[in-house]
């Protein structure tokens, strides 16, 4: 039973961890959360549908994440405490790594803003790449709930002002960056040298 449960761990903890990462925006939190999860799984081992795995234990970190939730709010009165924004990959510049990082800070704020369910369709759906018959099973919902609540999360977060500017704001950016590079290479046909 060892080995199956730590197997168990092993090919859910990151999805797991990753929702409540995004769920609550706090490292430490999320671990925590990540292993109460684990946890429940250990003691309900036996009664768990293991065909239907993945779903429960969405569902329980879910669960978890808003339990989390309830008890620190009464303690929470700053806002701002979030995670580090993963390091950006890639050949981009300070400045432009600096704009991605505040969109994707902004984008998090956004989705962690949204009320439930919308928020963990939305993580689930579109950061974790889950199903919707995963979605249905992790949150109990009908398939057609599950697909107007993510459509009405998705609306949400298009008609967030701040988000729609900095993305405005970045799309700008890039063409800029790349109008130059396009003059140089146009220029250089003919020469035979690179400026």
């Amino acid at each position: 039973m060892r080995a199956l449960y730590q197997q168990a761990i092993d090919q859910h903890r990151h999805r797991v961890l990753s929702f409540a990462r995004y769920s609550l925006r706090v490292r430490e939190d999320a671990e925590d959360v990540t292993q109460e999860v684990f946890i429940k799984l250990w003691q309900h081992w036996q009664k768990i549908d293991h065909e239907k795995l993945g779903a429960w234990l969405m569902r329980v970190a879910h669960n978890s994440v808003i339990d989390h939730v309830r008890k620190q709010r009464p303690q929470q009165t700053n806002l701002d405490q979030y995670a580090e924004v993963e390091d950006q990959v890639g050949e981009e510049s300070d400045a432009a790594q600096l704009d991605q990082q505040h969109f994707k800070s902004q984008l998090q704020t956004a989705i962690k803003s949204l009320e439930d369910p919308f928020r963990s369709i939305v993580i689930m759906r579109d950061i974790q790449g889950m199903s919707y018959e995963d979605i249905q099973g992790s949150l109990e919902l009908s398939a057609s709930q599950v697909k107007v609540y993510l459509h009405r999360a998705r609306r949400k977060l298009r008609e967030n002002s701040k988000l729609r500017q900095l993305f405005e704001e970045q799309i700008a950016n890039r063409s800029e960056v790349k109008q130059p590079i396009a003059l140089v290479a146009n220029n250089d046909k003919g020469s035979g040298h690179v400026q």
